[in-house]
């Protein structure tokens, strides 16, 4: 094996991040060997791709800018290229070292990265694993200390002080307080996030049971005021709100959706808010929106109603729904009822996480039927492009969308 072939294996290693401290250490030391940079140059070639020649750096240039580095303090040192286009530096340049495999880490694995993705086969890329959603939070305490817990073992108990938050056997977190209805001035919230790909319950102070969609968010006090509950939501969620009291008076249940506000005193409703619109159903009891706009009127809404609040139009619609497709997701199911392929796509793109791109201008395609939450992501497309007159191409963590 040659010197420079030797020299390619240790930069590899290191864009590998493999070497080993006194394997780094050397490479540093070899930085005014002109056959080091040869092999410099040898792995760059070698992971970069013709197809695209004009988007990826000349690596003279790129040593050209890292010597024009404001960092490097000995303007002495020289950098010039030989005649037969390789680099050649005049003495040795610790700086210079330092920044230049940095960079050249940074630039080299990035392009790699992008090209090796983008050079696959269909073939390939098609089969890359995409599971369904699963139990994934994360809860982020007053302090910002952020903690996942789905590394969380069953039975574990946070000591939080005034409070204990604990997870059962089933996944699920509660919270367990010493006094849960004394007056408090100083309040405490926690905020539990789902990602996409992700869903979550949790057992508030009061009781109430709260399900997370993904992508979704909801901020809350961990020991609720005596006279008002209220909680922040981002995205969607399935409340089952405990009933209150407080010397003989319900305690109202406050949900807070961007400029809508849920007022409850003890019900199950599903809150769904992506995008402009924000869409309440409710199952149970009795609710009360608000919008925080003096011209939209006040709805209450009994069991089956559904209002539909649209924040760009300042539009509020209401209706009697079937609840069935609004609860479908916290049953482990989509449900869609003559939805649009946008409507489904999108629901299929959060809970998969994965990015769905439109191909072909789509006009008219709806979707209607119920199919498992946890069905492989191929079949369901083919049962989507079925019943919903579209087409699907694959491409790893991305869906093509084709008439």
């Amino acid at each position: 094996m040659n010197q420079i072939e030797q020299y390619s294996q240790l930069i590899r290693k290191y864009l590998a991040d493999q070497a080993s401290k006194e394997e780094q250490e050397l490479l540093v030391g070899l930085m005014d060997d002109p056959a080091f940079l040869q092999a410099w140059e040898k792995v760059w070639r070698e992971n970069s791709y013709p197809a695209k020649p004009a988007t990826y750096p000349d690596p003279h240039r790129m040593m050209e800018n890292i010597l024009a580095d404001p960092r490097l303090a000995t303007p002495a040192s020289t950098y010039q290229r030989t005649t037969d286009g390789h680099f050649n530096f005049r003495s040795r340049w610790w700086q210079v070292a330092a920044i230049f495999l940095a960079f050249c880490g940074a630039v080299l694995w990035g392009y790699y990265n992008f090209y090796t993705v983008d050079m696959q086969p269909k073939e390939q890329l098609s089969t890359v694993s995409i599971v369904p959603g699963s139990d994934k939070a994360i809860i982020i305490l007053e302090d910002g200390k952020q903690i996942d817990l789905s590394l969380l073992h069953a039975d574990t108990v946070l000591d939080q002080g005034e409070y204990l938050i604990t997870k059962d056997n089933k996944g699920q977190i509660s919270y367990k307080l010493k006094d849960m209805l004394s007056p408090t001035n100083n309040i405490v919230y926690n905020t539990v996030v789902t990602p996409r790909g992700g869903e979550y319950t949790l057992k508030m102070a009061d009781g109430s049971l709260v399900q997370l969609n993904a992508g979704s968010k909801i901020k809350y006090p961990v020991k609720f005021d005596a006279k008002l509950r209220s909680v922040q939501l981002e995205g969607e969620a399935y409340f089952e709100v405990a009933k209150m009291d407080n010397k003989s008076k319900r305690v109202p249940f406050i949900v807070q959706s961007g400029a809508q506000t849920l007022e409850v005193l003890g019900t199950h409703f599903n809150i769904r808010s992506f995008g402009d619109q924000i869409v309440t159903t409710l199952v149970e009891g009795k609710v009360k929106l608000s919008f925080g706009d003096a011209a939209l009127k006040e709805q209450v809404l009994a069991p089956n109603d559904q209002v539909v609040f649209d924040k760009s139009r300042k539009s509020v619609k209401k209706e009697q729904v079937d609840p069935f497709y609004s609860l479908a997701w916290k049953n482990g199911n989509f449900a869609f009822d003559n939805a649009s392929i946008q409507t489904v796509m999108d629901e299929v793109a959060r809970w998969y996480d994965v990015e769905i791109s439109y191909q072909d201008q789509l006009q008219g395609q709806h979707f209607s039927g119920t199919i498992s939450r946890y069905e492989n992501i191929d079949k369901l497309l083919k049962t989507i492009s079925l019943a919903g007159g579209v087409h699907f191409e694959r491409k790893g963590r991305r869906i093509y969308v084709l008439n």
